[in-house]
Order: C-alpha cells, then structure tokens, then sequence
C-alpha cells in the first residue's frame, strides 16, 4: 500500500506543482504590473528618442521598459513608463482613434516581419484605445477596429499599460510552425514636452518604418475563431413621415492562423458614423474613407494604396445606385484571405439589391520572397442598368533590394463593355524611396495613365490620361540648440510636373516645406510653392483646356495641445494662393477646443475664404467667374459619461456667397475670352447635425442613439455671407433619428 501511494503521489504532486507554476506565471490585463506574471517573459528597456530623432537614451525619469510573452490566449505585452513628478499628464479622453493630443503608448506588431504590413495597436494614459494598419512602410490608416484585450493603471512614478492580442486578430502567414518571428515596435508619448521614446529606434517620418521593427522570436499558438455579429436598427424619418427596420448580421470565421473568412447579410451602412461635408464644384471625385465594419475589419491584404490609384475602393460597394436614386442596399457580401507558405490569396464579393444595383467581385495573390513580394489582382463589376461591365488587372511589385531602397511598381489593364461598345486602357507607375545614410532621404514617382483607362467602376482614380512626375528630397534637423524653442525641424523639397498624353502641360509646381516640433508641444508647418502657368483639362467636362494662371502659395498652420490639466488647445492655418484667372484668394481658420476637465471637451472652428476670381463652368464651352466669399462653421462636443458611456455632438454649417463677376467662354483658340452669356449670382447652404449617444457593451458590441439633420440648397436669393450662414440652421431635407443595437457573440 506504502508503496501504491508513492506510486500515486509522485504524479499527482508533479500535477499539483505544474497547476501552481502554470497559474503563477499566467497573466492577468489588469493593468497591475506582477514582475512574477512577467517572469518568462523577453524584456527590452532600451527606449531611445525619435521625437525629436536623436536616437539618445531616455532620461531616468523618461525611461520605459516592455515586456512580451506568448500565450495560449495571445501575445501578451506590458509597457512600464516612468513619468516625471514635474510634468504634468496629458489624460484627454478620445473617442476610438480619436487624434486629441494626449498621453499614450504604442505597440505597433508586423506578424510576418517582412515590412509588408504592421498594427499599431494604442492605448491612452486614459485607457482610450486607437489601432491602425501601416502600409507603404509608413501610411497609417484609423478606419480599422478590431477585438483586443487592454488594460492601464498608475503606479508610484509612472503608469503601465498592457495588452493581449489574439491571433484571431490578423492573418499570419505559416502558423503550423511552433515558433515564428514577428517585428515589433513600442513607443511612448508626453504630450507637455513633445516627446516620443522608442525601442528599436525607428521613426514613421522616415520612408524605411515597418522594416525596422526590432526582430524577435516567439512560441506560436493555432488560433481558431468563430464570431457573429446581429445587429437591429430601428429609425424614423420626420422629414419624410416614414420608418424603418432593419436586420442583419456579421460573421467571422478563422480556422487556423492562415485563413479567414467573413460574411455579411443585409448589412446596415446607415447613420452611425457621418462624413465631412465636401462642397466640390470640380470634374474630380472625392475620395472619401470607410467606416464600415466589414470593410475595415482585415482588410490590410486587399489595401494596394499606390500614387497611381487603387484598384479596390471599398465605398464603391453601396455607393449610390446607378439611376442615381440614393446609397444602394446590399444583400451580401464576402470576403476571405489566407496563406499556403509564402502564396497568399484574397477573395472578395458583393451584391447590391434592384434593378440599378450591382454585382462585384475581386481575386487577389501574392508570392512572398525575402526581400520582394508580387502581387496580382482581377475585379469584375456588372451594371446591368447601364448595360455595363468592366473588368480591371492589375500586376504589383514590392522590391527592397538592400537597406537604402524600396521600389514599387504597378501596373494596370482596364477593359469594358458599354452596351455592345468595348473599351480598353492601361496604366503604370512606379513609387521609388531612397533612405539615404544620414539625415538625408529622396522619393521619386514616375506614373502615367492614357485616355481609355477606367478604374473608378470598383477602385479609385482621380482621373485617367495623364503623364505625371515628382522628386522630393527631405532633411532632418533633431540636434538643436538646447536654448532653441523648437526640438526638430523636418525639411523637404520637391518638383512636380503633370501633362496629358497629347503633351499639354497640366501643372509644374517646386515647393519647399518645414515641419517642426516645440519643446513644449505643439508644431508648425509652412509650405511655399511656385506654380507656373498651365491647363486645366478636366473643367469644361470635355469641352477643352482651359488656360489657368500661375503664382505663389503660401501656407502655414500651427497647433498648440492641452498640456496636463490646462484647459485649452489651438488649431490655426492661414493660407494664399493663385486663383486661374488672376489675382490672389485668402483662407484662413482658427479652431480653440476647451477641456472642462479630461472627460469632456468642446471646440468652435470658424473658416473665412475669399475668392474673388472662382472660375466655375457653366455648360459646353462657357464658364463663369465670381466674386466669392465662403464661412464654415464646424464645432464637437465630446463627454465621456462613464468608462462605457459617451456623448458626442457634431455640427458642420458651409455657407457661400457667390456674386457674378464675368461671364466667360473658351474660344477656337483656346484661349478665356469674356462673354455675353447670362450668368447669375448664387447661394450655397449646407447643414450637418448630429447628437450621437453610445454605450459600449463589449468588444465590438454597442448601441447607438442618433438624432441627425442636415440640408443642401443652392438658390439664387441675394442674402450676403452673414444671413447665408444664420439660414443655414433653418435647413432640414434630412431629419432623422435611429436606435442601433449590435452584439458580438464569440461562439
């Protein structure tokens, strides 16, 4: 019996000890650093300055240490800053990737480690979060939200955030190995000295970021995911005397590491989220970013953001039906991406409801080599309302030949069928960085586009024939005087030139530009730039080029952040430039926000233009000049009710005054004659409004409470500037209020 309980003991003693050691060294996001839940965990401490960029050590009181450890759960990371007794904290509340100045750390994750793709990942000394995509090495886009575990806490000399991320969170390419290797980057900021320490010493203002992420090696774990998102929205419309219901759902799958799959069925694209209002009179479209969750949740592998164009823009899917009659509505859409080795695929497709609706669709590949990766894309979009079809390849390359270089190429094949008319076009260029040993670093762009090339059906374009060339060169300036105000200055000068493929020139323009950094927070910026004469071939609509006048651009603008408990922030920018038919126009704006205290804020932003030669086009071959005067009023108010509850209010009023000076007509010659044509003073009114109130319920879980209003007029009643602005208040073509419920179940 002795010996049967020895027999039993030993193992069940081993078990025991394993559950304790195993439960000693589990992690725990509290926020509370436990030295003992860190134990096994790889630590750097090296922080050093990129804000300003002088790779120095951080001071004792500045210092920060991180911590990564691999879970089960995911990448567990802890970050300890001290902060000195002396500087007060920056602690404003931000909504989710909000952009107030305030104190915060980053960690920013490549889970490849080839410099393709990072994720920043942020959190607030507040506990606020933001999370961003990084492309092109150094491009960061916000419009992206996903699920991650985060926490922040004080301790006697500083604060500690920590995270967890889930490998659900991104596709990762070989995750059957049991160990892989991950780039990865910290940072901290102080918002009253204008300071960022770091580890490695990398900085997103150099055009080499991503791929500076220090190496390292950790345990892989499989990660399996299954999630669905329903969602109800209820909303009245009182401007129509109308209601509405709607239903539907998201779901997510990840089997593995390597593949992700996500589906969506009668999506709500509604009201939650407003854009800013544009007043756009040009031939060029505005491009505006998504906000919707199934377009901004893994979209990274899709994202191909070159100077010549994208060939995926995710607004086109619900974008205004093909009769013009408003935003379509879409039965489903899909969407899967993943990885066999180094070959990585995309899959993407959508259908719109009624008869202008449209069916989209798009493949994608990449094969990955060390130091290159090429990429091909095929989408396909039919319109049967407009008896349309087209189809765009495109062929893309991302080549670091060593250390200093980056080149990528792109190349692009349209083709269509418009009601038995087919139609075909090409376009190509190629995006070169140079980082030059040294403060030095040139960028050169060489692109060109003929007059067939159509992207816009699924991507976006400004516009197609064009040959277009840039070279800029930049310098840095982060050893200042300690006496100087300023703690870096950050230079750049660069000359472009665009013509058309029958070799009218469009523009050539040689600007010079500074950037700097004070010592006590806050930035200024000054751009000058020289435009020589040239045409515009875009605002007849296709009636011909219009000859445009050149001359000087002056721009600066200035931003001074809360510091610590202070109350107040400034953002200001004046500008003059040349108008196209002589003379100069002026703008300028000045935005003061007032923080009661750190949960709630208000700004009032008021912008004066004046123009007084706004050539506009009429028709055919006639055009207008006016003597314009143009306000926009814009305010936000932001109270963070609780940890869970928010209140925002957000207001944008655009009011133009525009008195008929000139009308104008091209002639034979093309040259800009006067003309005897009618032409008519007008008024524009445009009005955004709205109260939104949200509870947070869970990761990517919320309800929503929204009133909006708004209204576009443009008349011809003489009212001045003054009374244009107050009537804008009265507009209401849009009153609406919704209720929206959405809950994420991880099954």
């Amino acid at each position: 019996m002795k010996h049967t309980h020895c027999l039993l003991g030993r193992p069940c003693l081993a078990l025991v000890l394993l559950l304790l050691a195993s439960s000693a060294s589990a992690v725990t996001i509290d926020g509370v650093f436990d030295p003992a839940e860190w134990t096994d965990a790889q630590r750097f401490d090296d922080f050093v300055s990129v804000q300003p960029l002088t790779l120095a050590p951080a001071p004792q009181d500045r210092r920060a240490e991180a911590y990564v450890l691999s879970t089960p759960e995911g990448l567990a990371v802890a970050v300890r800053a001290w902060h000195p007794p002396q500087i007060a904290q920056t602690r404003t509340r931000i909504q989710r990737d909000g952009d107030a100045p305030t104190d915060r750390m980053n960690l920013m994750i490549d889970f490849d480690a080839d410099g393709r793709v990072g994720y920043d990942f942020t959190i607030t000394a507040a506990g606020d979060l933001m999370d961003e995509v990084i492309t092109n090495e150094n491009a960061f886009r916000d419009d992206w939200d996903a699920g991650w575990g985060h926490a922040v806490a004080d301790f006697d000399g500083g604060y500690v955030a920590e995270w967890l991320i889930p490998w659900s969170i991104a596709q990762m390419r070989d995750t059957h190995t049991p160990r892989r290797t991950v780039g990865i980057y910290f940072d901290r900021v102080i918002v009253a000295t204008g300071e960022r320490f770091a580890f490695p010493g990398a900085s997103f203002v150099n055009p080499r970021f991503v791929s500076d992420f220090a190496k390292i090696e950790i345990d892989q774990y499989q990660a399996r995911q299954l999630a669905i998102t329903p969602y109800v929205v209820t909303s009245a419309d009182f401007a129509n005397r109308s209601s509405d219901f709607k239903a539907g759902f998201d779901l997510f799958y990840k089997p593995g590491g390597n593949h992700q799959f996500a589906l969506t069925v009668n999506p709500d694209f509604g009201q939650v989220e407003s854009d800013e209002l544009v007043v756009n009179f040009s031939a060029i479209e505005n491009f505006f970013n998504d906000k919707r969750p199934f377009f901004t949740e893994n979209q990274s592998y899709f994202e191909l953001d070159h100077a010549l164009g994208r060939p995926f823009y995710t607004r086109r899917v619900g974008g205004t039906l093909d009769d013009g009659s408003g935003a379509a509505d879409i039965h489903a859409a899909v969407k899967a991406n993943g990885s066999f080795g180094r070959l990585g695929y995309g899959v993407f497709g959508a259908s719109e409801d009624g008869e202008a609706g449209r069916d989209m669709g798009l493949l994608r590949g990449t094969y990955a080599f060390d130091r290159l990766t090429m990429g091909l894309m095929h989408s396909y979009v039919d319109r049967p309302f407009l008896r349309r079809s087209a189809e765009v390849t495109s062929a893309d390359l991302r080549w670091r030949p060593n250390e200093q270089w980056l080149l990528r190429p792109l190349l692009m094949r349209s083709s269509s069928d418009t009601a038995g008319v087919n139609n075909s076009g090409s376009a190509a260029g190629v995006v070169v960085d140079w980082d030059m040993p040294g403060p030095f670093r040139q960028q050169y762009f060489a692109l060109y586009a003929d007059d067939q090339f159509e992207l816009n059906d699924l991507g976006f374009q400004e516009r197609n024939d064009f040959r277009y060339f840039e070279w800029e060169t930049g310098y840095r300036q982060d050893n200042l005087p300690a006496n100087s105000r300023y703690s870096s200055h950050s230079w750049e000068v660069e000359w472009t030139y665009r013509e058309n493929t029958a070799g009218l020139q469009l523009s050539q323009q040689f600007a010079l530009q500074r950037y700097s950094e004070f010592r006590g927070g806050g930035n200024l910026f000054v751009y000058v730039s020289w435009r020589d004469d040239a045409f515009d071939d875009r605002l007849t609509r296709g009636n011909g080029a219009v000859p445009i006048e050149g001359g000087l651009k002056v721009y600066v603008e200035g931003q001074r952040p809360r510091q610590g408990d202070g109350h107040l922030a400034w953002e200001w920018g004046v500008e003059t430039f040349p108008n196209g038919v002589g003379g100069n126009s002026f703008y300028g704006y000045v935005q003061p926000r007032w923080h009661l205290n750190d949960h709630f804020d208000v700004d009032l932003g008021l912008t004066l233009w004046r123009q007084p030669e706004w050539l506009l086009w009429q028709q055919g071959r006639e055009l207008g000049s006016f003597d314009t005067q143009r306000a926009e009023i814009y305010s936000n108010l932001n109270w963070f009710i609780g940890e869970r509850q928010e209140l925002r209010i957000k207001l944008q009023a655009i009011a133009i005054d525009a008195t008929a000076k000139q009308a104008r007509r091209l002639d034979s010659a093309g040259r800009l004659v006067d003309s005897d044509a009618p032409l008519a003073d007008f008024q524009l009114r445009n009005l955004g409004f709205q109260v939104r109130y949200r509870y947070n319920l869970g990761p990517l879980s919320d309800f929503y409470a929204v009133y909006s209003r708004g209204g576009f007029v443009v008349d011809d009643q003489q009212r001045g500037l003054n009374d244009t602005l107050q009537d804008v208040f009265s507009l209401s073509d849009d009153d609406q209020f919704l209720l929206k419920l959405a809950y994420r179940f991880d099954l």
